[in-house]
């Protein structure tokens, strides 16, 4: 779903954008309360995505009512609600951004009620397949090719590239590199002529696909290691200034209300952030309201929290509005 709402072409932009979508269920019976239903106990409201992100569509659509409503506000909105984000395909934010949106800040709706994320690491997927030669592991005259020791090979390779260990002001937590799935053999008496490994890597703003793929390539070729290298998905790194006006001025209104410090930071996850990057525009990667168990059995939000987060951000846009 994608809605403009314009109140004054020369005025400020602000993009409310939240996924729709919503991940599997899982197990009922690990669930207390029903999956499918906003079972609210005490100030907790219970039920899958209420956090990740039907709290977000919430938000937004009460707040651009408001501010559209609002004789003095001034500004214009866009309304986005994304489908197929909870895949990690975010085929829905890519179809919007062939839109060409433009915007002076984009408000993500993911919730988090003790921090500003401000930005979020970027990833690169990728598929090693090497080839040997099949042989019986009992013949004496032909040993084969372990398809799966030149995997291990490479992996082994790939670690001296020390890919995972990297910081950054905002990414204290670093880098990341994981070799998360190994495919090869098919009996443990025969030598595996195929083997594949998929493999995670966790990016930060100053590393990029091209640059990762060359150093690979170049320390296979001086190692004489053969594969064949698929890339499987691809996304930047991204951070937004944290002396954008948008934010100093939410982290201001923040810490006003809440009474407490919040601190800038970046979120180690990806997001439809990672996408909406590529256009240049300001981003809050998340905050809101109080919440846990996302993608687990009793997912739930705090209802307590969601007036003050519902006041913070309806200042913010109009303290920004008004701003040059």
């Amino acid at each position: 779903m994608f809605c403009k709402i314009i109140k004054n072409p020369k005025g400020k932009t602000i993009w409310l954008e939240s996924c729709l979508d919503t991940v599997p269920i899982g197990d009922v019976s690990k669930w207390k309360y029903p999956p499918l239903q906003a079972t609210i106990k005490r100030s907790k409201m219970y039920g899958r995505c209420v956090a990740d992100s039907k709290i977000g569509i919430a938000i937004f659509s009460y707040l651009a009512k408001e501010l559209f409503d609002n004789s003095k506000f001034n500004g214009n909105l866009i309304l986005g609600f994304d489908a197929n984000e909870q895949s990690g395909e975010f085929t829905g934010i890519r179809d919007i951004l062939k839109l060409k949106p433009k915007a002076d800040i984009c408000i993500l709706g993911y919730q988090g009620v003790d921090e500003i994320s401000i930005g979020a690491r970027g990833w690169l997927r990728l598929k090693i397949i090497t080839k040997g030669k099949s042989a019986h592991t009992g013949s004496r005259s032909r040993k084969g090719n372990n398809a799966i020791h030149q995997v291990a090979d490479v992996i082994a390779i790939l670690k001296k590239l020390d890919l995972g260990n990297k910081k950054e002001p905002f990414f204290d937590y670093g880098s990341n590199f994981n070799i998360s799935i190994i495919k090869g053999g098919i009996a443990i008496n025969i030598v595996p002529d195929e083997c594949e490994a998929k493999i995670d890597i966790r990016l930060l703003p100053s590393q990029n696909k091209k640059e990762i793929l060359e150093k690979i390539n170049r320390m296979l070729k001086k190692s004489k290691l053969s594969c064949k290298i698929e890339v499987l998905q691809y996304e930047n790194a991204f951070l937004t200034n944290s002396k954008n006006k948008f934010v100093r001025l939410l982290q201001k209104n923040v810490q006003r209300k809440l009474k407490k410090k919040i601190p800038l930071l970046s979120s180690g996850a990806g997001s439809i952030g990672n996408v909406v990057s590529r256009l240049k525009i300001p981003i809050i990667n998340s905050f809101g309201c109080k919440n846990d168990n996302v993608h687990s059995p009793d997912e739930w939000v705090d209802i307590n929290t969601l007036p003050k987060v519902f006041e913070i951000y309806k200042k913010t846009i109009q303290d920004f509005e008004k701003i040059d």
